[in-house]
């Protein structure tokens, strides 16, 4: 791939490259934009213009072919994707010859209907309509982001958060590292919105492959700490919006390394942490579920 050409920020490895792009092409919609003469790997484009690279094992570097900062999954992750009409898909892709066995009708944990779509490789793939939020709605959902944590904790031992399910999946102690480093993340980025709205903004040091998990020691620190950073910041954010004048409407103009800066409002980045905090605290349930 040409280095001037525009690059994947996400990988899937596959099992077959033939039977995955006739799934994502024929059945879903998307569209491929590039394959390699030997067919090792291809890049298709979802229906919102996102691209993902799918790869099988003979590639031997793909991160030469993705963004600096991007995340590669294997079959058995969970991937999002935005519908504005998740009837008229479901018809589209059941007619195009998807099997009803692969499609599941579902409810996201913010209550938004959603179809899950279980792919050739064992991938699912989720496909979410949200619903539309006032700037209240998403402060108090918010709001309710640590006791949603909390609750998923509940009566948990220091031995339980080091459960694992599968090998090569966090733990809940990795998760909930994981769930307090993102939410403080991006209070930093909201924080930058607020004090100088329209500022450009970068935090290259976080990312998408989760190397942080590993040098910042997920796997071995106590939750406590974490947990009272996790109320501290959205107690202090919580004020600041109540505080200051059209708060979720100020921005940043934000960009990951290697890709094209973008507009960011407060609101934004509050729902993205909303929608992360929910996600992983569902996690959180099912895993203490299979556990019992």
């Amino acid at each position: 791939m040409n280095q001037a050409e525009n690059r994947p920020s996400v990988a899937l490895y596959v099992n077959d490259l033939a039977a995955s792009l006739t799934f994502y092409t024929t059945i879903l919609g998307f569209t491929t934009t590039r394959t390699d003469t030997t067919q090792d790997w291809a890049i298709v484009r979802d229906n919102d213009g996102d691209t993902m690279l799918l790869i099988t094992s003979a590639v031997q570097d793909p991160k030469s072919l993705l963004t600096e900062t991007h995340m590669i999954f294997h079959p058995g992750a969970t991937l999002g994707f935005f519908s504005k009409d998740l009837v008229a898909s479901r018809e589209k892709w059941l007619s195009h010859g998807l099997d009803m066995h692969a499609l599941q009708e579902i409810t996201t944990p913010l209550g938004d209907p959603a179809l899950m779509v279980r792919d050739p490789n064992g991938y699912m793939l989720r496909f979410v309509t949200p619903r539309q939020r006032t700037p209240e709605e998403i402060m108090a959902l918010y709001a309710h982001g640590p006791q949603t944590l909390e609750e998923a904790l509940t009566n948990l031992t220091p031995s339980d958060l080091d459960l694992v399910q599968e090998t090569g999946e966090w733990t809940i102690r990795q998760l909930v590292h994981h769930i307090v480093d993102g939410d403080d993340l991006w209070v930093h980025a909201a924080k930058a919105a607020l004090a100088n709205s329209g500022c450009q903004y970068r935090h290259d040091w976080y990312t998408f492959d989760n190397a942080s998990a590993v040098t910042l020691d997920y796997a071995g620190r106590a939750i406590e700490p974490a947990l009272m950073l996790f109320q501290a910041n959205h107690a202090h954010m919580l004020q600041l919006l109540g505080h200051l004048p059209d708060a979720m409407e100020r921005s940043i103009i934000f960009a990951w390394p290697g890709q094209e800066p973008f507009k960011l409002t407060v609101e934004n980045i509050l729902l993205s942490q909303v929608i992360h905090v929910a996600s992983h605290c569902e996690d959180i349930h099912h895993f203490r579920s299979a556990q019992q």
